[in-house]
């Protein structure tokens, strides 16, 4: 029992070739996890990369079109009104 005031600190008993086993089975799961993580974290950047791309692909074609329209109308709008 645990004098009054001292803090015991629990002991564990283990056979190291067990203990050995148990780590080696752990980093294995470990670097699942870690591919799992890694994989989902990069399609998720390629769909955001996609979506980013269309955007910035839209606002590319407007602004050509845009520029079209005002330099070659810029005398005359009634072309473009009518």
């Amino acid at each position: 029992m645990a004098k009054e005031g001292n803090q015991a600190v629990p002991v564990a008993v283990v056979d190291p070739v067990q203990f050995a086993e148990l780590m080696a089975r752990m980093d294995k799961i470990d670097e699942k996890i870690e591919f799992y993580a890694a994989e989902k974290f990069m399609r998720a950047g390629k769909s955001i990369g996609r979506d980013m791309g269309a955007a910035y692909g839209v606002c590319a074609g407007l602004i050509l079109i845009l520029s079209y329209i005002i330099f070659n109308y810029a005398h005359n709008w009634t072309p473009v009104l009518k």
